[in-house]
């Protein structure tokens, strides 16, 4: 009786941690987005150019700018007029939720297509899968679009600079 009971509170114990722990890191994520969050600016998008480099399109009220960034040291490389620029387009990583559903999916088609001969009926039925043609037209069609955008950014500071 006694090693029921030893057991009955190590287990109760490590539940009461694990949730002191899910609550904290909840508490410190909800934190952490409302100080990171900025009223005036945002990353628009950012694009990695190595190990420790970054470009960053940066919004500040309604003008643009590119920002090189690395380990050492921020530089402003230039104003940027972008007159096709939709506020539905903003996608502030930081405070992005991650959909699970989507994190699944990618995963199980990770997964599907390194067994392709054992395919799993059962994670077919819990996530509804997407036309590869679909996925691969919608992909194409950012892909181009923000090739487009980038050209674009491109061409005027080249214009701006010669």
């Amino acid at each position: 009786m006694d090693q029921i009971f030893r057991y009955f509170t190590v287990i109760l114990a490590f539940l009461v941690v694990m949730g002191i722990l899910l609550l904290t890191t909840k508490y410190l994520t909800y934190k952490s987005k409302k100080m990171m969050k900025g009223n005036y600016m945002q990353i628009i998008e950012s694009l990695s150019l190595g190990v420790n480099n970054r470009l960053h399109l940066v919004k500040v009220d309604k003008e643009f700018f590119i920002l090189s960034a690395s380990n050492k040291n921020v530089e402003f490389l230039a104003r940027v007029n972008i007159s096709d620029f939709e506020e539905a387009e903003i996608k502030n990583p930081i405070s992005e939720v991650i959909d699970f559903k989507s994190v699944l999916k990618k995963y199980i088609r990770g997964f599907n297509s390194g067994n392709a001969a054992t395919e799993t009926k059962p994670a077919e039925t819990v996530v509804d899968k997407v036309p590869e043609s679909f996925q691969r037209d919608s992909n194409d069609d950012k892909f181009k679009n923000n090739l487009e955008k980038l050209k674009h950014i491109t061409n005027s500071m080249n214009d701006r600079r010669g």
